[in-house]
């Protein structure tokens, strides 16, 4: 690092590619995704420079046109112009400029300054570079001070357990190997037994299988006096339907009665329901009405009362 605030890294690539800082730029910031680095913006300001800004870092993405001068190249250059050699294997100069090598710079500054863990920052760099050497035709690496050079074999080397392939965005999707989890009747037993030796005694009473009953257990069974639910259900439907039919019988005998009353108990089953207990009554009060007035007991009594 040239500084103590800053984080620098570059590469010299070869070819005029399109889009090139634009990719750059979406690889540094996919990186920083995946780190869980929200980009916040990111900036292609023109050919040369972007930006990609975090809440905790800045990074500037800086691409050169010009041809990378190497010194240890330049020195040999000199010797062998001085000697009159290897002049057929420099490059030319005229040649297109899409066969040059280009010079692309990355500065991290940190938002808050020595508050970054330095690890996970040069680590974030280590994988936005090898990115970067799998997408394009790298030559050479600077890594953290432009005067420390790498070939791409000697940066590969170093940082060996790291691959551009190996580390996934966020939108990749990775079947899993195997079933979270195993088969119920798989885990059951294994489950009983956990939950037996938490509370402290054996599982089934130490014994598996069906459980065996004694004669004496068995004849209780068959005689208890309480009837199963499945019986009682339908015993009281059984019930309910006798005590339905048995209402509307009586609602059929007051016609003969009395066909007023008779229409005004049907109306109430219709609306509230069969009610035995209130046809039985209607059914008995009326009978006893009828019966006091056709013997004329009922015109008897009713003149006494006038009287």
């Amino acid at each position: 690092m040239t500084h103590s605030d800053r984080y620098h890294g570059g590469l010299v690539f070869v070819g005029r590619q399109d889009n090139a800082l634009d990719r750059f730029c979406r690889i540094v910031a996919s990186t920083l995704d995946d780190y869980g680095h929200v980009v916040e913006r990111q900036t292609v300001l023109d050919d040369h420079i972007a930006r990609v800004v975090t809440s905790q870092y800045r990074i500037k993405i800086a691409l050169e046109n010009q041809p990378v001068i190497n010194l240890a190249e330049a020195r040999i250059d000199r010797m062998d112009d001085a000697a009159g050699l290897n002049r057929h294997a420099r490059p030319d100069l005229q040649a297109d400029i899409s066969e040059r090598p280009q010079r692309v710079t990355f500065a991290i500054t940190p938002v808050a300054p020595g508050q970054e863990d330095r690890d996970i920052t040069e680590l974030m760099l280590v994988v936005m570079m090898y990115r970067m050497v799998d997408a394009f035709s790298v030559k050479q690496i600077e890594w953290l001070d432009p005067a420390t050079q790498l070939t791409v074999d000697q940066f590969l080397s170093a940082f060996s357990n790291i691959s551009p392939r190996r580390i996934r965005s966020g939108q990749d999707v990775i079947a899993p190997k195997r079933n979270r989890f195993a088969p119920i009747e798989e885990t059951e037993p294994d489950l009983a037994v956990q939950c037996a030796t938490i509370l402290g005694r054996s599982p089934y009473a130490g014994e598996e299988g069906l459980i065996e009953l004694t004669e004496e257990e068995a004849l209780a069974l068959a005689f208890r006096a309480d009837a199963r639910p499945g019986d009682m259900d339908g015993a009281e439907e059984t019930q309910s339907d006798i005590r339905r039919l048995a209402s509307w019988g009586m609602t059929g005998m007051l016609v003969f009665i009395s066909a007023p009353v008779a229409a005004s108990l049907a109306a109430v089953n219709l609306a509230r329901g069969e009610d035995f207990r209130l046809n039985t009554q209607v059914l008995s009060l009326t009978g006893f009405v009828a019966t006091m007035q056709g013997t004329g007991m009922l015109e008897s009594a009713a003149a006494m009362f006038v009287l």
